[in-house]
């Protein structure tokens, strides 16, 4: 993944969580959206293989 992509994906994830944060209302898919957004801003280690779970599930949804 390069550092353009995560740019654009962290970008999605931070106006999603702002809209969110004024709708006040929180169902639990969009808090794991944010929280991917969080693990993709850092790229700790364990993001790569959350990236990688999301990329399949992602692929087996949407082909």
């Amino acid at each position: 993944m390069t550092q353009g992509t995560i740019y654009i994906i962290c970008s999605f994830l931070l106006f999603f969580s702002f809209m969110v944060a004024r709708s006040k209302e929180v169902p639990i898919y969009q808090v794991l959206l944010i929280t991917l957004g969080g693990f993709l801003l850092a790229m700790t280690p364990l993001g790569y293989p959350i990236w990688a779970l999301f990329l399949v599930i992602g692929n087996g949804l949407f082909g």
